[in-house]
């Protein structure tokens, strides 16, 4: 459950998980009783408002999510929840008694606790600018709002330990103190016997502190505007006033401290933050890396307000930097996880087109787009998933690779290549009212696909023969075969329904086909009582695999090899395939015979030590019918050695015995 625009949520697959079955949800949703507040797709569940349900079923919902609203709220402050680094370079700096520092659990503590706190500030300068927005003259109540906030700490807590008291009114307080004056006060959260210490260690560098900060402010202030705000402060403490000149002389001075501020962290990072030297993988598949790339190539869509034609695919790449060779991609209207894993099912079905099996990555340099979900598709696809740096666009290889895309092949496509970007000298991009006046030439979407399928195969054309030739480089310890269980398992389609095992094997209706499976697995047989979730590779239906609802039981099923029931149909492999069906069945009496036969000799040996138990069904167990001991292990020996597999083939087929001995 979630708060999507103000309104408490529950997904699709929460409903339908007990509280309601699809086609109920269907009839109230079409009836308008339920409302949808965000429609579903490929990798984004649909949301339906959990007050719009009929009591029954909201009643339910409360039953099996307890507190339900409140746990949705807390979720939602906790997303709004980001890192301070200042707090943190602030508490990393303190010293006590210029020996030592701040904990690392304090540290931790303290700079969730300012995180926390910008939190709370963000949230009610929304809610200000919402009120002023529709017009409202009525201040947000803040009793309610650090009732709420207060509220949500210890389930806060569980994600980000934190220092702050539970009691509102403690808590607004706290909040007032720290942001006395409009600025964070990072002392103020520091426990009274380290604060006044660190206190009279910042107030020796009272001047440079101010100065500094309003050199960086984010509206860019100039060196006049600096010099005035400052000397308006410094007329209140005595200080000496200063001259635009020396604003000038600490800019320089301070400049990697304050740039931050002007520049924004993520450009001042990519300009002035120390870049790694790397070099390119020594061989295949020890290093992938994925991004999505916006193409900058247009199409037309028609629509109910008419035809648009600056519409642009988004296509996901997975690039191997060993020579920059795409390994994968998938195109589609946008970024979404479905994309993403798409992409990664096609990087694992292209090592097996160009080395005879699927295989995996030594490591995965993925982006953190929907990271959470997308994590065990990584992990399934590679050994070590490293996640690039938020905001350094450095960090990622596959950025450079885009923009070599776009100038090697897209700019080729001059009907509708859309340039380089907005940064890009003006005289390098298409012209646009030569476009405009060839509009007609824009190519549909399915064009367009086609241009990107062109360009990715070009290049794979251009870069197979040594890609492949690295593969004999690849160390024995990093070579990673993929299962046909594990992509399965990972990228499979499922039927959306589940079967159980009959004699003639776990028969499925695929692709509007009814197919029988089945597993010479004689631990198969022990889950008969299973219904089981199949998942297949619509490329492939030889193989499946049946997955147990919880997901730890799972066995990779063939498809059944069917005999012809004719001697003047039979065909090579024909005896071969009957042989494995016999050997399977004799290894399954076998080991009935063997449990039997155990469970046999403890049940025995467990009643003879009583012999006072007078029990007929009990002596039953170790007598035969004449009310003898038997040596019931050598004739079940003797029994197993007088049928034959042969016989019962025959039976169970219908067929005379000498005709088939004669064909088998």
């Amino acid at each position: 459950m979630e708060y999507h625009d103000n309104t408490l949520c529950i997904t699709h697959a929460e409903v339908t998980d007990g509280i309601m079955t699809k086609p109920t949800l269907d009839y109230y949703v079409s009836k308008g009783t339920i409302k949808v507040v965000r429609r579903g797709c490929f990798g984004t569940p649909a949301l339906y408002d959990v007050m719009t349900f009929p009591p029954k079923y909201k009643a339910e919902i409360k039953k099996r999510h307890t507190d339900p609203e409140a746990q949705a709220k807390a979720r939602a402050f906790i997303d709004t929840i980001v890192i301070d680094n200042a707090a943190a370079a602030y508490y990393e700096g303190v010293s006590i008694e210029g020996a030592r520092g701040l904990s690392d659990e304090k540290r931790m503590l303290y700079t969730n606790s300012a995180s926390i706190l910008n939190a709370c500030r963000a949230r009610l300068a929304e809610a200000a600018a919402e009120q002023r927005k529709v017009g409202k003259s009525r201040r947000v109540k803040l009793s309610d709002f650090w009732a709420a906030v207060a509220k949500h700490l210890p389930r806060v807590a569980d994600i980000y330990p934190h220092s702050l008291p539970e009691n509102p009114r403690v808590l607004q307080r706290k909040y007032n103190e720290f942001f006395k004056g409009g600025e964070p006060h990072y002392e103020v959260l520091i426990s009274g016997k380290f604060r006044n210490k660190n206190a009279a260690r910042v107030a020796t560098k009272e001047q440079i502190a101010l100065i500094t900060k309003f050199i960086g402010y984010h509206t860019n202030l100039d060196c006049v505007e600096v010099a005035e705000y400052y000397n308006t402060v410094a007329a209140t403490f005595g200080w000496p006033e200063i001259t635009p000149r020396t604003v000038w002389d600490w800019a320089q001075k301070y400049g990697w401290a304050v740039n931050p501020g002007r520049m924004g962290a993520k450009a001042y990072l990519n300009q002035m933050g120390m870049q790694v030297k790397r070099f390119a993988p020594t061989a295949p598949l020890l290093y992938w890396t994925l991004d999505g790339w916006v193409a900058e190539l247009y199409y037309k869509k028609h629509g109910k307000r008419g035809t648009t034609y600056c519409n642009r695919l988004t296509v996901v790449v997975v690039l191997d930097p060993f020579n920059k060779y795409p390994i994968g991609y998938a195109v589609g209207e946008h970024e979404c996880s479905g994309l993403i894993k798409e992409a990664l099912r096609n990087a694992v079905n292209h090592t097996a087109e160009l080395f005879g099996r699927r295989y995996r990555a030594t490591q995965l340099q993925s982006d953190n787009y929907a990271i959470k979900k997308m994590l065990p598709i990584y992990g399934a696809v590679a050994d070590h998933v490293t996640p690039a740096e938020v905001g350094n666009a450095k960090a990622k290889v596959i950025e450079p690779y885009f923009k070599y895309i776009n100038h090697k092949y897209a700019k080729k496509c001059s009907g509708n290549w859309s340039g380089y970007g907005i940064t890009a000298r003006k005289e390098s991009q298409p012209n646009m009212d030569w476009l405009n006046a060839h509009k007609g030439q824009i190519p549909e979407e399915a064009e367009v696909r086609a241009q990107v399928d062109s360009i990715i195969a070009a290049e794979r054309a251009a870069k197979r023969e040594a890609y492949m030739a690295g593969f004999t480089k690849i160390p024995a310890d990093r070579l990673l075969p993929m299962t046909t269980e594990s992509y399965l398992l990972t990228f499979g389609e499922e039927t959306g329904y589940k079967n159980a095992l009959e004699g003639s094997g776990l028969n499925i209706r695929l692709l509007g086909e009814r197919r029988t499976y089945d597993s010479f697995d004689l631990e198969f047989r022990k889950y008969a009582h299973i219904r089981w979730n199949v998942k297949y590779d619509p490329d492939n239906l030889q193989e499946v695999l049946a997955v147990s609802d919880e997901g730890d039981i799972r066995f990779m099923l063939e498809e059944k090899y069917a005999q012809p029931m004719a001697l003047a149909d039979r065909r090579a492999g024909d005896a071969e395939e009957l042989q494995r069906v016999r050997d399977f069945n004799k290894d399954l009496k076998r080991a009935v015979i063997e449990y039997d036969m155990e469970a046999t000799e403890i049940v025995r040996d467990s009643l003879l030590r009583h012999p006072d138990l007078d029990n007929p069904y009990a002596k039953s167990l170790i007598t035969d019918g004449r009310g003898q001991n038997k040596d019931r292990k050598s004739q079940y020996r003797l029994e197993y050695t007088d049928v034959t597999d042969e016989a019962q083939f025959e039976e169970s087929a219908g067929a005379g015995a000498a005709s088939t001995r004669d064909l088998y």
